[in-house]
């Protein structure tokens, strides 16, 4: 069974607006509240009861979760003694796919690596007056560790990940990957899938058109040129890939995007 997976706006990115340790008393509930924002839970001891639209959730020690923002919070039970930090984020959810940062709602963590974070992160938001930029890179060196943590691509992912970064130019199929790493197609674009939520065909296509973006925007190249550099063999396919994932052909993005500085580094920044 695969984890509940939560994909938020790179653009702007999450933004932290508070954070505390909690400990509750021996009756102690859960509030019941809506929120308008994100909570980010690490629990340190004991077990947090709660529910998200009467859904019931138990957290226990060295858990962490992400309680989503809208649904209707309550606790039909107590929490007696339970410890974690909270932090409250304001993020917007994305449907792009291949340009978002994507988390499970729940996972576990290392208290070694995450709870010095978790300290200097409450000590700076804590501090008085507050240096608004040392708490935001506290919270991104904190969502860095754990995306990274939960985000370890399998060996097959990643090696398929760095050939068709390399070689998105080429003329690649399902069979010629399969051929070149000794798997089926099928299992390749099933490992796939449930580490990137897309398959190799699609990711493929997502280099191909960020690249064609990039060249379209910082250079003078013609567009059927462009189409050929990155993989596209026939314009018309080029153009009709381009439209739907940008919602303009490649000739009004240009008009729209272009940036008139220099040409084109011959690598990506």
């Amino acid at each position: 069974m695969h984890p509940e997976i939560i994909s938020l706006s790179c653009a702007p990115m999450p933004f932290m607006t508070d954070c505390d340790l909690k400990h509750f008393g021996a009756f102690e509930y859960h509030c019941s509240r809506c929120c308008d924002y994100f909570v980010l839970i690490f629990m340190l001891d004991h077990h947090l009861k709660f529910t998200e639209d009467a859904r019931l959730t138990t957290l226990s020690a060295g858990e962490w979760y992400i309680q989503k923002k809208s649904l209707r919070q309550s606790a039909p039970l107590p929490s007696p003694h339970a410890e974690y930090y909270w932090i409250h984020f304001q993020a917007e959810y994305s449907a792009n796919r291949s340009d978002c940062i994507r988390l499970p709602i729940r996972g576990t963590f290392q208290p070694a690596l995450f709870l010095p974070l978790l300290r200097e992160l409450h000590a700076a938001f804590s501090r008085s007056p507050r240096n608004p930029f040392e708490v935001q890179s506290g919270f991104y060196r904190l969502l860095n560790l754990l995306y990274t943590h939960e985000n370890a691509y399998s060996s097959l992912t990643a090696s398929v990940m760095s050939y068709l970064n390399e070689h998105y130019p080429e003329h690649i199929t399902a069979q010629s990957l399969a051929e070149r790493f000794h798997y089926s197609a099928e299992y390749i674009n099933k490992r796939m899938k449930a580490e990137l939520g897309v398959t190799a065909h699609a990711c493929l296509a997502g280099i191909r058109l960020r690249r064609a973006a990039r060249l379209l925007t910082y250079s003078d190249r013609p567009v059927q040129a462009i189409a050929r550099e990155c993989g596209y063999s026939d314009p018309s396919l080029f153009y009709k890939a381009f439209l739907k994932a940008y919602g303009l052909s490649p000739s009004r993005y240009r008009q729209e995007h272009q940036i008139p500085f220099g040409p084109l580094q011959t690598h990506d920044t």
